[in-house]
């Protein structure tokens, strides 16, 4: 018995030796494994820290997406490159063959751009239809005290109809003016005279009571100047210099007035957009005030078409060329991209931004469309035209430091 006793106990101790054995070799094994991870965990960290161009873009998207007032600037800047390349879009459709008149054009895209509505407004109503089971739940719990108090907001404000057909009303008056006005001013003035809204807008708004810092202030007259510098080198007008048109400022006719009325139509289309942006859905109010547009231009395209009619003259004439694939292309995505999809961005855009500072940014219109006829056409800018854009940069950067 006590040479069993002992040999259990030299056999016990012999099983735990080896146990203690394996717990060392797994041990060792997993310390292996752990120091594998590790290295690749900090191959890992030192590869994305190796990366400050990834971090620094997640930081702005970062601030954009967390900062409403930054989120409303990214988008109206969006806007002004929208409307950049509407420039250059315009400008391929008049060096087309048989290109249309201004009427047919304007009529023609606005009809596109209310086209351009109809999916948007089917798919809100599917988004809406979707969401109406939980609405009916929401408004068991007792919720719908609040939507009781938002159909007064509601009723406090006026008919969405009339606040569409009043931006309309200024928006055709911003571009009907100022097409009037180029029949009697020259190209270089008129590029200029139109571009004074970005001084105007800020001072509509303190008409309007409100209060406008000295930064956008002195944004607005960097703007001024970069805009100055921007029209006065066209390729169109490189025979005319700033002497000439100073000089000519004595010499004030019909077409200045009508030019400035349309840069002042334009101010006030922005001032209201700022105003009632919150008050109403985008979709339904741009929706109306695209629709109210195509009536206005169809009424402008009928005076033409009668006055053509009664010259002698045939209806082919104000578009000869209609049958151009290409052409048809380009009023697509200038009813499009320039405009449904623009109109609703900037109203969405001006809900976080004062109307001042949405001018100033908008203004960058004229630095993307040098990029995009540079890109497309072959354009190349002038230095007075980069110093110009300078100007304009700095001065959006200006007027967004609070």
């Amino acid at each position: 018995m006590a040479f069993n006793s002992q040999h259990r106990d030299h056999y016990s101790t012999f099983q735990q030796g080896g146990k203690q054995q394996q717990q060392l070799k797994q041990q060792r094994k997993q310390t292996f494994l752990n120091v594998g991870k590790g290295s690749n965990a900090q191959d890992e960290t030192i590869e994305v820290s190796s990366s400050p161009i990834i971090s620094k873009i997640s930081s702005i998207v970062q601030t954009i997406t967390s900062s409403k007032t930054a989120k409303g600037r990214a988008i109206l800047l969006f806007v002004a490159f929208l409307y950049g390349t509407l420039n250059v879009t315009l400008r391929a459709i008049y060096a087309s063959d048989g290109a249309p008149t201004a009427s047919v054009l304007s009529l023609v895209r606005q009809c596109l751009s209310v086209l351009t509505f109809i999916p948007i407004i089917a798919s809100a109503n599917n988004r809406n239809n979707a969401a109406g089971d939980e609405t009916e739940r929401e408004e068991n719990l007792g919720i719908q005290v609040s939507s009781t108090s938002l159909k007064e907001d509601e009723s406090n404000n006026r008919p969405m109809w009339l606040a569409a057909a009043e931006l309309a009303f200024w928006n055709c008056g911003a571009q009907g003016l100022i097409n009037a006005g180029l029949l009697f001013s020259p190209a270089a003035r008129a590029s200029f005279l139109t571009q004074t809204s970005v001084v105007l807008t800020p001072l509509i708004s303190a008409v309007a009571g409100e209060k406008i810092q000295s930064s956008v202030w002195g944004g607005c007259a960097l703007a001024l100047v970069g805009l100055f510098l921007i029209s006065t080198s066209s390729s169109d007008t490189s025979s005319v210099t700033d002497t000439d048109i100073l000089a000519t400022a004595s010499s004030f006719n019909q077409g200045d007035a009508m030019i400035l009325l349309g840069a002042l139509s334009w101010s006030a289309y922005i001032v209201r957009t700022s105003q009632i942006a919150n008050k109403y859905s985008e979709l339904d109010l741009q929706f109306t005030k695209t629709a109210f547009l195509a009536g206005m231009y169809g009424i402008w395209f009928l005076f033409e078409a009668l006055s053509t009619l009664k010259s002698g003259g045939t209806l082919l004439q104000l578009w000869s060329g209609f049958q151009s694939i290409p052409v048809w292309i380009l009023l697509a995505y200038s009813a499009v991209g320039p405009g449904a999809i623009a109109d609703l961005l900037q109203q969405q855009g001006q809900k976080e931004v004062t109307a001042s500072e949405s001018n100033i940014i908008l203004c960058m219109e004229s630095i993307f469309a040098a990029v995009c006829a540079f890109t497309l056409l072959g354009e190349v800018s002038s230095i007075k035209e980069v110093i110009g854009g300078l100007f304009i940069v700095v001065a959006a950067i200006l007027a967004s430091k609070q």
